[in-house]
């Protein structure tokens, strides 16, 4: 295109173009012009450096997005019109990828999705019809915290909006926390006191007992995702939203019951004893509930937000896998199912500082 312009300037440049050092008229058509001025014949010089590929371009968007506009103003600095030189183009690449690598910081906290039914009598222990007695456990995301480094290859860039491919790297840490809970559902108005009462011998005589609460992991993860984001009439970004996937590798750190410390033995070690354990989650009744933790796990990721700022939310659809096993007999219709397995995950939401 470049090459074409130059070559009818030379063709169809008018006599009077050639008296005037400061004025070149292209003919581009029957009906169209191309005038190029300055003020010095060294004005004109500078429009070898000019990307008119990329001007005329612009400028067409521009009048087909406007319909009615009749004129068009251009300004060199604000969309990059100039080339650059061969020493330019070299380090520009380099410049243009850093520009599109951003920083980005996550913080939040989640909730449960998925719950986990480690006892549940039947009718009949309770003395009552209708009484639906279950004890539970769910997974709350306490703290979420991560920082990403993230690029976005763009794929469609013009004036109003961007759509890019984002990838990048990250790490984090989450604060997880089992929440062990006892409900009494399908109950009339008339006697609740007493199948209460009922409810909670059971449980006792049971011993049903919660043996983990929080543990801890950090996390490395990859990230995959399309970004929108919409441009102002300057050219800047505003307005973005993205959705797409990471995977995870999680390093879990869990707690344990206390007597795992006092009953114990350190053995060249002042730091005392340092346990590590998969459970109890929860037991009673001859039978305890263990975790298996997914190492490699994906998660899916939203965000959206102006500028710098945004809200984001994240899913882990299968973070734990829980197992209940029998340490004794094992006793059908007691309200344990031995070998029974479920899983709990959560979904994280928060704020998202970075482009």
């Amino acid at each position: 295109m470049k090459l074409l312009l130059l070559n009818l300037c030379a063709l169809f440049v008018t006599p009077a173009c050639a008296m005037m050092s400061d004025t070149i008229i292209l003919n581009a058509g029957k009906n169209s012009k191309i005038i190029f001025y300055g003020k010095s014949p060294q004005d004109l010089k500078n429009l070898e450096m000019l990307d008119l590929n990329k001007i005329i371009k612009d400028l067409n968007e521009r009048q087909t997005a406007s319909d009615s506009a009749s004129r068009q103003l251009v300004k060199l600095d604000e969309r990059g019109y100039l080339i650059p030189s061969l020493s330019e183009m070299k380090t520009s690449r380099k410049d243009r990828y850093l520009a599109n690598t951003f920083l980005n910081f996550y913080v939040g906290k989640g909730n449960d999705r998925g719950r986990y039914i480690f006892f549940q009598p039947p009718p009949t222990l309770l003395g009552h019809p209708t009484a639906r007695l279950t004890n539970e456990v769910i997974l709350q995301n306490k703290l979420s915290v991560h920082l990403t480094v993230v690029h976005d290859m763009k794929i469609i860039d013009n004036v109003k909006y961007t759509l890019a491919f984002r990838y990048g790297l990250g790490v984090g840490f989450n604060l997880h926390r089992y929440v062990h809970w006892t409900l009494l559902q399908s109950v009339n108005e008339d006697d609740p006191a007493e199948i209460v009462r009922r409810s909670r011998d059971l449980i006792r005589r049971e011993n049903i007992k919660a043996g983990q609460s929080d543990f801890s992991a950090f996390q490395s993860h990859i990230q995959f995702a399309p970004k929108l984001s919409i441009r102002n009439a300057k050219g800047q970004s505003t307005f973005f939203f993205s959705t797409g996937i990471r995977l995870n590798y999680n390093r879990f750190f869990e707690n344990v019951d206390p007597e795992a410390y006092s009953n114990g033995i350190s053995v060249n070690s002042s730091r005392g004893v340092i346990s590590n354990t998969r459970g109890p989650v929860i037991s009673g009744g001859g039978y305890s509930v263990y975790s298996k933790k997914s190492t490699f796990s994906p998660s899916y990721l939203t965000e959206a937000g102006y500028k710098w700022i945004g809200l984001f939310v994240s899913l882990y659809p299968t973070d734990v896998i829980l197992t209940t096993k029998s340490m004794d007999t094992d006793r059908p219709g007691s309200g344990f199912i031995k070998d029974k397995k479920g899983k709990i995950g959560y979904i994280s939401f928060g704020i998202k500082l970075g482009r």
